[in-house]
């Protein structure tokens, strides 16, 4: 396993694969501000210093689709690396990438819990997908993580 030791430019992330109950569906977010066909991604965020994952997940969950009622089903056991896109660096200044540890999660609520009625508001929709599709819809420089991490969770 990679670690973060001697990495300081790397945020510490959590990548949530969250998957419908009673099927191989997993949710698709679009964020808000771009095309309909670009800018979908799973829910991720950043976990505070000292912080515990699964707290921090359900945190971003929160915040993010409106709800972090999900049961956890695995944990991944290794850190996924990506670097930021040269054209996005001014939106991070201190870090030149994340480092994420993905976890996928089980939604067993109604669809009307996702929401994005809160500010700020990260994504504007949403929809269920097969992990099969998943890689064709991400940007560009996540489909290697999400590859990686897609098949060490079992999903591809």
């Amino acid at each position: 396993m990679r670690t973060l030791q001697g990495m300081p430019r790397y945020r510490r992330n959590v990548c949530v694969a969250v998957r419908k109950a009673g099927s191989d569906l997993l949710l698709l977010c679009h964020r808000k501000g771009f095309p309909p066909a670009t800018g979908w991604q799973f829910p991720q965020g950043g976990i505070r210093k000292g912080a515990a994952l699964i707290p921090e997940m359900k945190r971003e969950l929160l915040e993010e689709i409106g709800t972090g009622d999900v049961t956890v089903i695995l944990i991944s056991t290794k850190l996924y690396f990506y670097k930021f896109p040269e054209g996005t660096r001014h939106k991070h200044k201190k870090y030149d990438g994340q480092v994420q540890q993905w976890v996928l999660a089980e939604f067993s609520g109604n669809d009307a819990a996702i929401n994005f009625n809160h500010e700020p508001a990260e994504f504007d929709g949403f929809e269920w997908a097969p992990a099969a599709t998943v890689l064709d819809r991400i940007v560009d420089f996540k489909k290697d993580v999400y590859s990686r991490a897609l098949n060490d969770l079992g999903l591809l």
